[in-house]
C-alpha cells in the first residue's frame, strides 16, 4: 500500500472539508467557538485515519487471520479513544457540541469510505 496515494487522498479530504467548512463558517457567521471545533474535528480525525492507514500498512501483507485480528483490535481501540477523546471535550466545554459532533462525524465517514476504498484498491491487485 502507498504512502503517497493515501498522503494524496488524506489531502484531498482535508482541502474538500477546510473548504466546505470555511464557507459554512463565513455563511453562517461562526464564532470563535465554533471555528474551533471546526479545527479539533479535523485534527482529531486526521490523526484517527492516519493511525488506521499504519495499521493497514503493515498488517494487508500478512494471513488474513492475523489481519483480521489486528485491523479490528486496532479499530477498537482507535473507537475507545476516539469516544474517550470526545466525552472529555463535550464535559469540559472546549468545544461548540452541535458543530463539533456534526462535523466530526461528517469527516469521520468521508475517511470511513476512503479507509475502505484503499483496502479494496490494494486486495484487487493482489486477485
Amino acid at each position: 500500500m502507498r504512502i503517497t496515494k493515501f498522503l494524496a487522498g488524506v489531502l484531498v479530504i482535508l482541502l474538500i472539508y477546510g473548504a466546505s467548512s470555511w464557507g459554512f463558517a463565513v455563511i453562517l457567521q461562526f464564532n470563535e467557538e465554533k471555528i474551533n471545533s471546526l479545527w479539533i474535528s479535523g485534527i482529531i480525525n486526521t490523526v484517527n485515519v492516519v493511525f488506521a492507514f499504519l495499521i493497514i500498512r503493515f498488517t494487508i501483507d500478512k494471513e488474513a487471520k492475523k489481519f483480521m485480528k489486528t485491523f479490528f483490535t486496532g479499530m477498537g481501540i482507535r473507537v475507545l479513544a476516539l469516544l474517550a477523546i470526545i466525552l472529555f471535550m463535550l464535559q469540559k466545554n472546549y468545544i461548540e457540541q452541535f458543530t463539533f459532533i456534526i462535523s466530526f462525524f461528517i469527516l469521520y465517514v468521508l475517511y470511513q469510505m476512503w479507509e475502505i476504498w484503499m483496502i479494496n484498491s490494494h486486495l484487487r491487485k493482489e486477485s
